[in-house]
């Protein structure tokens, strides 16, 4: 294969050469400064609000967004379970964190959905306070003061970014823990 080039000299004047010759010849214009190519990404995590927090999808955790739905309630379950959804044929529990932490506020978002966190047997659900977000730019922090226990003993890490504060949580443990209470 070959590729027509104009001469710079005569742009009038073509001729045929082989791409790997025509990039040969590429002379950059005067004041060019090349940039460097190994910069570093920044790296990128989803988060969640709910219940007036930020918190963190744990890294490589399988998750999924779905529109408030239609539950089973649960006859006599915990006070903090909505009930169960069927997720691809996999009963998931839906938990609802303003019951957990006992806030009493029964509504936080004009468009609440459902995110669900694993795969199987270990999926949960948890009400959300709308869409994840992509979050960049976190570097730890120190402890946030302030927390529910039944919420603080479950945070792995706390990363913040210039304006938030971003707890990330072991969704299983906070479950087995409220279930408890």
């Amino acid at each position: 294969m070959s590729v027509i080039v104009a001469s710079v000299a005569d742009p009038v004047r073509r001729t045929a050469v082989l791409p790997s010759e025509a990039l040969n010849r590429f002379q950059p214009p005067e004041g060019f400064a090349p940039v460097a190519t190994g910069t570093v990404a920044k790296k990128l995590r989803y988060g969640f609000r709910a219940v007036g927090l930020s918190m963190l999808i744990r890294e490589g955790m399988p998750s999924e967004v779905l529109p408030m739905m239609p539950y089973a309630a649960i006859p006599n379950g915990p006070g903090w379970l909505l009930g169960m959804i069927n997720l691809h044929g996999t009963l998931v529990p839906v938990c609802d964190l303003r019951r957990v932490l006992e806030t009493g506020a029964e509504g936080g978002s004009a468009k609440p959905m459902i995110l669900v966190l694993d795969k199987g047997d270990k999926a949960a659900g948890f009400v959300i306070d709308g869409y994840p977000c992509a979050v960049t730019g976190l570097r730890p922090t120190s402890q946030v003061s302030g927390l529910p226990d039944l919420l603080g003993r479950h945070v792995t890490a706390t990363l913040a970014t210039d304006d938030e504060v971003w707890l990330e949580f072991d969704h299983a443990g906070f479950l087995d823990g409220a279930n408890q209470q």
